[in-house]
């Protein structure tokens, strides 16, 4: 089998009281846009997971996250995006400001709200895998 590039997203869980933090991507955005997607970007050359997970939140949301632990890591055969997914808590409760070149509205949703929802791929994948089963 050939090397392909692939891309590493790194995303935060950011969870609160049962609901779940997600974010609807701009028009403008060239990757599924008008999906709703979790907070977090892609790993930067030199950069750890746990920096980038930090500094995409913070860009997309102006949220203060704390990350708890790694839930785990999910890839696509379809599609060259490895994601690592962290499960994140507020550290201060502030409201979330988003980019509207990145991103156009934001919900906290329960894990059973999530899955009415148009989901950016990964995301449909990680939840029907039952990643997110432990928020309550």
């Amino acid at each position: 089998m050939a090397e392909q590039q692939f891309y590493v997203g790194i995303h935060g869980v950011i969870a609160s009281r049962g609901r779940i933090l997600v974010l609807k991507r701009a028009p403008a955005m060239p990757y599924r846009a008008g999906s709703w997607d979790l907070p977090g970007g892609h790993l930067a050359l030199g950069e750890s997971f746990e920096d980038c997970l930090l500094r995409e939140v913070k860009e997309e949301t102006a949220l203060d996250v704390a990350i708890e632990r790694l839930l785990g890591l999910h890839s696509m055969v379809s599609e060259p995006y490895l994601q690592a997914l962290y499960s994140c808590r507020l550290t201060v409760f502030q409201k979330v400001q988003l980019r509207p070149d990145e991103h156009v509205e934001h919900r906290w949703v329960t894990p059973a709200e999530l899955a009415s929802l148009e989901l950016i791929p990964y995301l449909a994948a990680i939840l029907k895998r039952g990643m997110l089963s432990y928020v309550k």
